[in-house]
């Protein structure tokens, strides 16, 4: 397969696209800004090359894509490099997505842990050197959260030796099958429960079984240490490592982004610097309209929390396959992006269901793509990099349909970098009075996250997924926590799953929502 047509095939499976039309631009066929960054990881993957977003995003299509191919490779790029030599201990400001998390009951039981099925044939101590280094090579996970001489919490990089001990084994041989399953899930609670942000942010567990039975493996983060994106980097890196050793080769991994360090440092300046051009924006907003997050209309009936709650409420909808096929003719045909349309049909049903003229909405963005920071280049890194943007969505000209969704659509892009600049100036500005200004502004209502069909991972990883559970990942929440959306659209299906509190709402009280959402999409689709 020459060139061109690899990429054509990486478009066709990062886009769930059966064709590719001549001439076609990404964005225009679809491609959201996580799908670009899973397409351009998935090419530097394959090519063992590093593209720029900002080399390609001007003109997004394939010719173009192919250029930038042959450039890095004529660059003398072609060759991966060796892991990096890991930088010593440091200390350097939090992210605007630390300051979410402290909001939170149990800061240290916020965690992400995948099991996965090993073979006889695998040895642990090559497992254990591959994971090793993958550590050495991503500064970013390695990183604690700890208190500074003033009391103020920081980033906390450690060196690889000096972190606390990461690799642990435990004997299951004599656990008869019966067992197993509930023994490996104690077990995994237990490292779970022993995550500490100031202490111990990463864990891998080999289990032996014995026999045919073979082994797995227990790889537990802090979620401090990743996300979607970096969980992709991290496998990738940690299945070619394992490779490389089972093969006798010398270790070759991608090449690692800025240094999380360097971009805390960058966000930090950017506080105190070009993120106070847009404080006048947010000041001169006209908040007419916003309503609070209304109560439950029966909260005699509901339970009381003393302290934290140890679960969440969850309620879920799926859209018509109609609606849904109409909404992917939209995407393909039109280059109406499917995350406008379910915003706009969420602004609507939140009208009806709140009285609020606003929707104030705590939108997870992939925090590598900014046009504010150019210069930013963490494509590659691995940590924790979304940050919650919140968009306060309007409908005053009273829009209906596809012109309702096109200026949903303006307002959330003219906001997404200035919604950079409300998180970095309400936590990061050194000038007590603009953050506290900006703490001021109203409060979102609700998170949303859109999911798309990602056929993101540049490989299947190199283990498959075990079946039996892993301990829980999350505990322990605040009663007064908001309703959260999270939207999944792959292949022929789209599910709104919204998580609650059940201190503060009864289920049927977010199902009349989740309700009022899906009729404003079959009648902004179908009608």
């Amino acid at each position: 397969m020459d060139l061109q047509e690899n990429l054509r095939a990486i478009w066709r499976k990062v886009l769930d696209l059966d064709e590719i039309p001549a001439g076609a631009s990404f964005t225009d066929i679809g491609g959201s800004s996580i799908q670009l960054i899973a397409m351009l990881l998935h090419v530097g993957n394959a090519y063992q090359i590093e593209i720029a977003v900002d080399d390609f995003i001007g003109e997004p299509t394939l010719a173009r894509l192919e250029q930038c191919v042959r450039q890095q490779q004529a660059a003398g790029q072609d060759e991966a490099p060796t892991a990096n030599t890991a930088p010593e201990a440091d200390t350097f400001p939090l992210l605007p997505v630390h300051y979410w998390l402290f909001e939170r009951i149990d800061v240290n039981h916020y965690n992400v842990g995948h099991l996965y099925r090993l073979t006889a044939q695998d040895p642990p101590q090559q497992v254990r050197a591959a994971i090793d280094a993958v550590l050495r090579q991503h500064d970013g996970l390695r990183i604690l959260l700890r208190r500074d001489a003033a009391g103020q919490w920081q980033q906390h990089l450690q060196a690889p030796d000096s972190m606390a001990p990461w690799w642990h084994e435990e004997d299951l041989r004599a656990t008869p099958d019966h067992l197993l399953a509930a023994e490996i899930n104690r077990i995994c609670n237990g490292y779970q429960a022993r995550i500490r942000v100031e202490e111990r942010t990463f864990s891998a567990v080999h289990f032996d079984l014995g026999g045919e039975r073979g082994a797995r493996l227990f790889v537990l983060l802090h979620h401090i240490l990743i996300d979607n994106i970096s969980e992709k980097i991290l496998f990738n890196d940690l299945a070619a490592a394992y490779r490389a050793l089972r093969a006798g080769q010398p270790v070759r991994l991608s090449a690692a982004g800025r240094r999380v360090g360097d971009w805390a440092r960058l966000l930090h300046d950017y506080a105190q610097g070009p993120a106070l051009a847009h404080y006048a924006y947010w000041q001169s907003q006209n908040w007419d309209g916003y309503r609070l997050l209304p109560t439950d209309p029966d909260p005699a009936s509901l339970p009381k929390a003393e302290g934290a709650m140890a679960a969440l409420g969850f309620a879920s909808r799926s859209l018509s396959s109609a609606a849904t096929v109409r909404l992917l003719e939209l995407q393909r045909l039109q280059a109406v992006d499917p995350s406008y349309v379910v915003m706009t049909a969420l602004q609507q049903a939140f009208h009806a269901w709140s009285g609020s003229e606003i929707l104030a909405l705590a939108m997870v963005h992939n925090g590598r793509i900014y046009q504010s920071i150019p210069e930013a280049n963490v494509l590659q890194t691995v940590g924790w990099m979304i940050n919650y943007a919140t968009l306060y969505l309007r409908n005053p000209e009273q829009l209906q349909g596809i012109a309702l969704v096109e200026s949903i659509a303006r307002q959330a892009k003219a906001v997404q970098d200035d919604a950079l600049s409300l998180t970095c100036l309400k936590y990061m500005n050194q000038d007590a009075a603009v953050r506290e200004a900006m703490a001021r502004l109203p409060l979102y209502h609700l998170g949303f996250n859109f999911i798309p069909f990602t056929g993101a991972s540049s490989e299947e990883f190199i283990f498959e997924r075990a079946n039996e559970p892993c301990g829980e990942g999350e505990k322990w929440f605040s009663p007064g926590i908001k309703p959260f959306m999270n939207v999944l659209l792959a292949g022929q299906e789209l599910k709104l799953t919204m998580g609650f509190s059940p201190c503060m709402y009864a289920p049927r009280t977010i199902e009349t929502l989740l309700d009022g959402v899906v009729a404003q999409l079959e009648t902004i689709l179908l009608s």
